[in-house]
């Protein structure tokens, strides 16, 4: 199996976060084109102005929170990357790509209506939401442990 080093890893995580967010915003740009396709290609004549136009800004939303979500998670990469991860902050970071999980979940469901796997979607963000409340916990625990530690050094 390929093993990279810690520094490696994180630099390939940084790298990876600004393709994503680089694609994020192209897909601002694509997105109503996307769209409008994907309905036609699967017949969905039933779909009306005002619900594609629902469809787009709902979308968009969570185009956004994706955004805001890589945005979080490059600072807290960054951080890992010099060494401050049982921080008030990195944990701050990480309760905020929680949050952002949670919202995208919830928009995914307001869209379900109109495409049942967007319900799937939303439950799978979900739990990677309350996945990452656990991470977090267990990260503010540490940095509690670790404040103590320090100050009875």
């Amino acid at each position: 199996m390929l093993r990279i080093s810690k520094r490696q890893s994180v630099n390939l995580s940084l790298a990876i976060s600004v393709i994503f967010f680089v694609l994020c915003i192209a897909g601002a740009f694509a997105l109503p084109f996307v769209l409008r396709l994907y309905v036609e290609m699967r017949n969905m004549s039933h779909i009306s102005t005002d619900e594609f136009v629902y469809i787009l800004v709902v979308a968009y939303l969570i185009l956004a929170v994706f955004v805001l979500a890589d945005v979080l998670l490059f600072k807290l990469l960054q951080r890992v990357k010099y060494g401050a991860v049982f921080t008030p902050k990195s944990v701050a970071l990480i309760r905020g790509v929680s949050w952002c999980c949670l919202a995208a979940s919830l928009l995914f469901c307001c869209v379900g209506i109109f495409f049942y796997i967007c319900f799937a979607i939303g439950l799978a963000g979900i739990f990677l939401g309350l996945c990452l409340r656990v991470t977090k916990n267990v990260i503010a625990e540490a940095t509690e442990i670790k404040s103590e530690n320090d100050l009875t050094v």
